[in-house]
Parts: structure tokens; C-alpha cells; sequence
């Protein structure tokens, strides 16, 4: 995919049109024949109207003029208070709304001469504000059937109806906020220890089917669209998906960092909805468990039992933090090489060991214990 808007995706993609798109500045993609006028969204500092009315350009002061605020559909809207302290204040009144801005469309006179609509119809498809659609990008086949885009969702790039225009019925436009594959994300300022490539932004815990909400926005001719997507918003309140394409994290055009997320295990890391984890059954912990993690716990206290006789050591050597800062590769697990482990899904669950080490090769089964409140899972 091309990189939009300073949205530089990873130089090595396995999505082709990250290579060869011609449109490398923007997303928007429309017909030349029903392309009239083309917008393009920018983000004043509005502050400048009023602060610094005297040494800023007059197009700057122009752009203010027209900018237009836009609570973000991916967080809970500003109240007219706080609305009012961020025009006063050069610092964001609530950290967690990043989203929220300021924006104006250019050229601002054909835009706001265009009337507002709720909706529009495609081939016989409603759609409304808030609505997510598929958009065709330079290199998206051209597809008349439903069943060819959920075969190929990665063909198009995703977007969310904000606001809806027309100069007549050939001419119809919709403003946007645009949804990325995890794969387009830009590497962060930081290394974080759970990126799958120094090249890229997507993490260990980004699902294939995951899209990170942003506030990028386009105006694009409706003409891109290819229908609308079935995206849901996933609060990790259950480890079921009731959609093949959902999006619970944010990225910030201003900051270019991502929101936080839940974090889970005693890693301390995050949950992939496609690997399996473990929840202990405790009402008073019910933490969520990486597989890998509770082998590495089970397997480097069962090598300690050995080395110490019948001691054993309850603290969680080897697991490492997923949002530490530490540098280089990992430290070797001291049991790698003469213990090995696997969990069967039985119920209750259970780990299989073996022991690799020369003259002492044996396997058994343990149940499974909680290594934060040692309750067995069930």
C-alpha cells in the first residue's frame, strides 16, 4: 500500500501495492471521469487564529477560518467546555481523546457550497455516517460480486463514512477517516520488544483480520467504494469474534503512536484473538495466560526443582516483560536444552515434560497451576 499522509509503511510488505501504487500522497482514489474537483483535508492550528493572528500568514489564517471540528467516531465526543479549553491551550485537555481535531477541506469554497446528505445509494446499497467501506485503491481488481472482496479483503484499503456531500447526483463525495491493515503501520520512534519487524509498526499481538483506527481523513468521490465492510469494534471482553474484521486499537496523526491496550499474563503482554490463552478460574485473579509463558514458568521452576532438590523456586524466571525497554536478544532459558514441555488442551489442562538430558530422559504429566495465585486451571 502507498504511504499516505506521512504514513510510511514497512519497506518490505507483502501487500504488493506498498511498492507500485502511483498515488504515494494520497488514499484517495477516484474515477477521472466523475473526478470534478479534487479535495484535500489539512490540519490547522487553530490556536494561531487568535494567538498569533499577527505574524501568521494570511493563508494559514485562511484555513483557520474554515477549519471544522471533528470529534473522532473512534472515542467518546468532547464536551463544548472542553472544546473550548483546546482552542485556549496549546495542550490536549484528555490524553485518551487524541483523535479529535480540527480539519479544513480544501478548495473550501467548492466544499461548502455542496450540500449535506445523510445518505446516498450505490447500485442499490444504502449508505450512512459511520458506515465502514471497502475503497478501491490504484491496483484493487474490479469486483461485482460480495464474495470476491471477503475472499481478497487486503485488496482494499477500509474507511469510515464521517460526512456526506453533493453537487448533484453525479457528484457526490464523503468524508473520511481512514482504517489501517496492522502490516501499513510505521515503525515506532522506540523500538517496542513485541514489533514482528524493525521495518514496520504491526505487533505480536496485531490478529490477520485487525485494523487500527486513525484520524487521517480523505474526501473521496463515493464512485471508490466497492460496498461496505462488516467491521466491528473488539473490547476484548470475550475471545470471540463475531466478525472475520474488527479494530480495537488507534493510531494518532499528530503523535504517530498507537493507543494503549489491554494488557494481560504475567508478561504483561497483550492478546492475539488467534492464539490460544489460558484464564485462571480464581474470582479473585482470573488473569489471562500466554501458552509459551506458562511452559517457560512451569519448565524453569520444574529445572530448579532439580538443581535445588525439593525446593523449588516460585518466581517466574525467564518470562520477559512484553513492553520492557531491554536491549539486545534474549537471555537463554536455563532449561533449554535439557527440558522440554508442551500443554495438552485436556480438561483440566495439562503440561507434558521431558527430560532431555543424558542418562535422565523421562517424560510425566503435571497439572497446571496459576503462576500469579498457584490456583489450577481448570
Amino acid at each position: 500500500m502507498a504511504p499516505k499522509h506521512g504514513l510510511k509503511p514497512p519497506k518490505e510488505s507483502h501487500l504488493k501495492r506498498a511498492k507500485t501504487s502511483a498515488t504515494p500522497a494520497s488514499r484517495s482514489v477516484t474515477p477521472a471521469e466523475a473526478a470534478k474537483v479534487s479535495f484535500k483535508v489539512l490540519y490547522p492550528d487553530i490556536n494561531m487564529m487568535d494567538m498569533y493572528a499577527e505574524t501568521t500568514s494570511k493563508k494559514v489564517l485562511e484555513l483557520c477560518k474554515h477549519a471544522e471540528w471533528q470529534d473522532s467516531p473512534f472515542e467518546a465526543p468532547y464536551t463544548e467546555t472542553e472544546k473550548q479549553m483546546e482552542m485556549e491551550t496549546e495542550t490536549e485537555t484528555d490524553t485518551d481523546r487524541t483523535l479529535d481535531q480540527w480539519y479544513t477541506v480544501v478548495p473550501s469554497a467548492e466544499w461548502e457550497s455542496m450540500k449535506k446528505y445523510n445518505n446516498f445509494i450505490i447500485q442499490g446499497e444504502t449508505y450512512k455516517n459511520n458506515h465502514f467501506v471497502y475503497v478501491r485503491s490504484t491496483e484493487t481488481p474490479q469486483h461485482d460480486r460480495d464474495k470476491d472482496i471477503e475472499e481478497n479483503i487486503k485488496d482494499f484499503w477500509v474507511a469510515r463514512i464521517l460526512q456526506v456531500r453533493a453537487l448533484n447526483a453525479q457528484h457526490v463525495y464523503a468524508l473520511v477517516a481512514w482504517m489501517y491493515w496492522a502490516d501499513e503501520l510505521p515503525p515506532p520512534k522506540t523500538r517496542s520488544p513485541d514489533q514482528i519487524s524493525p521495518r514496520g509498526g504491526k505487533r505480536t499481538y496485531h490478529g490477520s483480520h485487525e485494523l487500527i483506527a486513525s484520524n487521517y481523513m480523505d474526501v473521496l468521490d463515493v464512485l471508490s467504494f466497492a460496498g461496505k465492510a462488516d467491521v466491528v469494534h473488539w473490547k476484548e471482553e470475550d475471545d470471540s469474534l463475531q466478525s472475520r474484521i474488527y479494530w480495537r486499537q488507534r493510531f494518532c496523526r499528530q503523535t504517530q503512536e498507537l493507543s494503549k491496550v489491554r494488557t494481560h499474563c504475567i508478561c504483561e503482554g497483550h492478546f492475539n484473538p488467534e492464539v490460544s490463552m489460558y484464564i485462571c478460574d480464581s474470582p479473585s485473579c482470573k488473569i489471562w495466560l500466554h501458552k509459551a509463558c506458562l511452559v517457560d514458568v512451569i519448565l524453569t521452576r520444574t529445572y530448579e526443582k532439580i538443581i535445588n532438590g525439593d525446593n523449588p523456586t516460585k518466581q517466574t524466571n525467564g518470562v520477559t516483560k512484553a513492553n520492557g525497554k531491554g536491549k539486545g536478544k534474549a537471555k537463554p532459558k536455563p532449561y533449554q536444552g535439557k527440558l522440554s514441555g508442551r500443554i495438552e488442551d485436556d480438561s483440566p489442562p495439562m503440561i507434558v515434560i521431558k527430560d532431555l538430558r543424558p542418562g535422565h530422559v523421562r517424560e510425566w504429566r503435571e497439572r497446571i497451576e496459576c503462576p500469579k495465585c498457584e490456583t489450577e486451571l481448570q
